[in-house]
């Protein structure tokens, strides 16, 4: 064999071999992304409000504005993608939203499932986890799998288009809506509440 011929067997060698080290590098990329966790979609259903929507949360002044307002009624989707409502059905509802990617939520939701698995739902009451604001880009995402984690309970609805989260005046999170059986705004409030405060106040809001 020439030198030049040697010379060309080496090169087209070369070649080779980097052409399939580029292929053996897709194709392991390819097997780690395809073995990469499935995110489960979202649960499906329509968002319906009726009623006229709370105005926007006003902090300290809250009271002066929401206490005493009808809450508007409305329905979505559940984790089983079933259609839940908020209906007159003579409790008194205490509604909390969440976002689960806010880290602040991630501290409220557990400290409530205590509380519920501690001293369980006073009888009157029914607490509804509502997952708004929801971003697959983000962190505890999809929102049903954070709450199964969580071991979280009662209802939860899936806010999808944030249209609840509008008709209540939510403006940060987590967010509270406490309404009486006759669905009228007892109390809203925002960010974490005090511990040792959560179980008195459900225990106050039965008693409405």
């Amino acid at each position: 064999m020439t030198m030049q011929g040697s010379k060309s067997l080496n090169k087209n060698f070369i070649i080779g071999g980097v052409i399939l080290l580029v292929i053996g590098l897709a194709v392991a990329i390819g097997v780690t992304l395809s073995s990469e966790p499935v995110a489960a979609p979202l649960p499906e259903g329509e968002t319906t409000i009726n009623g006229e929507y709370l105005p926007a949360y006003a902090g300290e002044n809250d009271d002066n504005v929401a206490v005493g307002l009808p809450g508007p009624t409305f329905s979505g989707p559940n984790e089983n993608s079933e259609i839940i409502s908020l209906e007159k059905d003579g409790n008194a509802k205490a509604l909390l939203f969440l976002a689960h990617w806010c880290p602040h939520c991630q501290r409220e939701l557990p400290q409530v499932q205590d509380i519920i698995d501690t001293i369980g739902v006073p009888e009157g009451i029914e607490i509804i986890a509502i997952a708004t604001s929801i971003d697959k880009g983000r962190d505890n995402y999809p929102p049903q799998d954070w709450l199964f984690s969580e071991g979280w309970s009662e209802t939860q609805i899936y806010d999808t288009d944030r249209d609840i989260a509008s008709a209540y005046g939510l403006t940060s999170f987590p967010y509270w809506v406490f309404l009486d059986k006759d669905l009228n705004v007892i109390a809203r409030r925002a960010g974490n509440l005090p511990e040792g405060y959560i179980g008195p106040l459900l225990i106050e809001l039965a008693n409405q």
